[in-house]
């Protein structure tokens, strides 16, 4: 423990004059570990410095845009960084998920089947196909969810927004927030559906999220009017949409041909 007299930082051992070490943050009085002092440290971790956690929560609520462009600006103190905030949201989501006694595989089954207007008869081969897919995504969450973003970026930098006078790493920014944030939407789907074995909660929220996207955008780039923002967002989202949606046709084109087994279960004599 660090003592008055030595002044030095317990971590790095630099010369230290305030309550934390300006060369690594560590904390200059460290208290002996008792629950309070546990319980005091987690919500200072969650809480982050200068209210981090409670600020990136806040404006990527009310103003999602203004967030990515303060981070953009240079400020890496007032917000979560966007790649950390997005993993954190999904690991966030995964952990509820357990919670609930539920994985993603069993959310996604009820959102398809809710989607559906009619669902394929249990025991068909399409029914065993959607399971495996669904298990799949379920696998793989973090990289599926991670690939969708370039797509973002790629209709925002070269189609709708190209004369903002930022690279493709940059446009990368507002999609990380954007896509991390939209997952408390997907945590409340998921309370809901504990509770009530019901989908029905996720159609308001998945016209929340409709509209979400094209309002990060809107209020992002504040150079030409609202409504072109807002509807230039909405062409950002279709359009990721759509070659995202492209390149998963591909990959399953590309499954059926390596697994003909596929094939035989979407025959219509297994269905």
């Amino acid at each position: 423990m660090l003592t008055e007299s030595s002044k030095k930082c317990i971590n790095c051992q630099q010369e230290v004059s305030d309550n934390y070490c300006a060369h690594c943050g560590q904390r200059t009085h460290v208290k002996r570990i008792t629950l309070r002092e546990g319980w005091n440290d987690f919500w200072a971790r969650v809480y982050g410095f200068d209210g981090m956690f409670p600020n990136t929560l806040r404006d990527l609520t009310i103003r999602p845009g203004v967030a990515a462009r303060t981070f953009l600006s240079g400020n890496r103190v007032k917000y979560y960084g966007p790649v950390g905030y997005f993993f954190l949201m999904i690991t966030l989501f995964l952990l509820i998920l357990s919670m609930l006694d539920m994985d993603v595989a069993y959310f996604m089954n009820h959102a398809g089947r809710a989607g559906l207007q009619t669902p394929p008869k249990a025991g068909s081969g399409q029914e065993k196909v959607m399971e495996q897919t669904f298990q799949l995504v379920s696998d793989n969450l973090k990289i599926i969810s991670f690939l969708y973003i370039p797509f973002q970026a790629f209709a925002s930098r070269y189609i709708f927004f190209r004369k903002q006078n930022l690279n493709f790493l940059e446009h990368m920014v507002l999609p990380f927030y954007l896509q991390g944030h939209i997952y408390w939407t997907s945590i409340a789907t998921a309370c809901f559906l504990k509770i009530s074995d019901s989908f029905i909660f996720s159609y308001p929220l998945l016209i929340i999220t409709f509209l979400y996207i094209p309002f990060g955008y809107m209020n992002m780039f504040s150079t030409q009017s609202k409504v072109v923002s807002f509807l230039k967002g909405i062409g950002v989202y279709v359009t990721a949409q759509l070659f995202f949606g492209l390149l998963v046709a591909i990959i399953v084109v590309i499954l059926l041909f390596i697994n003909p087994e596929i094939f035989e279960l979407l025959k219509p004599s297994n269905n």
